[in-house]
């Protein structure tokens, strides 16, 4: 039976999109051809204590782009395709992950690997992703800033690891029937799933400067942002909006800002515009910036990221 999407989900033209992507390079043991390279990767075995317990080679692509189909709304994008690889980086986004052919090991800030083929990393975690050739799957980024993303993620104070990203997903997936869902239908079973039945009524309320800083920081991204303008334009000092930033969106205002530019610069580079287009268009200084900021927060440099991506 078709699943209702979030009302937010079914205006492409409402909020904010963005594109969300991780992944991380790891270090080779030696090179097979000049795509390929092959990695050592800690093997999790299906025990109840979960201890890394061998290791197994695993050939992986050194290649970071990811190709396929990309569907975005307002606060969430879904990816289908190949998966690729990239830098390890942390970012504003709830990332559910499937995989549906091949290896997708994924390691997290303690360094700690585990091979998955479900896994929920939650937004702020500092992450990496490698795929072995023929790799494919389904991504989902929920942004952390909106209802659907603050429902699913976890205390600051609880990220977890890998252990517990894969367990979630694995959790999330075996609860959740596709049917003859749509991929976005999926998504929001998905999230439903992952939030145990809480509502939007059921989350502390964003504190109202918080609340107007979000609306008009949007339109503001063309031009230079100070933490102390913007505290001013919603009337409260800026120590305290810093603070407010960190204690509800789980990340400092400064990161904010640059992820809300490098999502505009992703939406601006999908219509085909120039690297130095976007860049300017989203409020960088050149594409040099541009190019540094995504590599830091999506592992990936903007042309991987959106090269070889059909925008739906």
């Amino acid at each position: 039976m078709p699943y209702d999407l979030p009302s937010e989900w079914t205006d492409k033209t409402a909020g904010d999109c963005a594109l969300f992507m991780s992944t991380a390079s790891l270090e080779p043991l030696a090179d097979t051809s000049a795509q390929r390279t092959i990695f050592e990767l800690p093997t999790v075995l299906p025990e109840d204590d979960r201890t890394p317990r061998s290791v197994r080679v695993v050939t992986m692509i050194s290649g970071m782009t990811w190709s396929g189909d990309v569907h975005m709304r307002p606060g969430i994008l879904m990816f289908a395709g190949a998966v690729g690889s990239a830098h390890t980086h942390a970012h504003a986004a709830v990332q559910i992950m499937i995989v549906d052919d091949g290896v997708v090991a994924v390691t997290d800030g303690n360094g700690h690997r585990e091979v998955v083929r479900s896994v929920v990393i939650p937004s702020g975690a500092v992450h990496s992703l490698s795929a072995s050739e023929g790799a494919r799957g389904r991504a989902i980024y929920v942004d952390s800033t909106i209802g659907m993303g603050r429902r699913i993620q976890p205390p600051e104070s609880d990220l977890g690891g890998v252990a517990e990203w894969s367990n979630r997903g694995r959790t999330a997936v075996a609860m959740t029937d596709r049917g003859d869902d749509s991929d976005l239908e999926y998504a929001a079973r998905l999230v439903d799933s992952l939030s145990g039945g809480k509502q939007p009524s059921n989350l502390r309320d964003l504190h109202p400067a918080l609340e107007h800083a979000l609306t008009i920081l949007p339109e503001r991204l063309s031009g230079p942002i100070t933490l102390a303008d913007t505290a001013a334009r919603v009337s409260i000092s800026s120590g305290r909006l810093g603070r407010i930033f960190n204690d509800q969106l789980q990340m400092s205002f400064s990161t904010y800002i640059r992820w809300l530019r490098l999502r505009r610069a992703m939406e601006v580079m999908s219509s085909g515009a120039s690297l130095t287009t976007s860049a300017h268009e989203a409020g960088f200084t050149d594409s040099a910036h541009l190019n540094r900021i995504c590599h830091s927060m999506f592992g990936l440099t903007p042309s991987a990221a959106t090269g070889d991506l059909t925008w739906n």
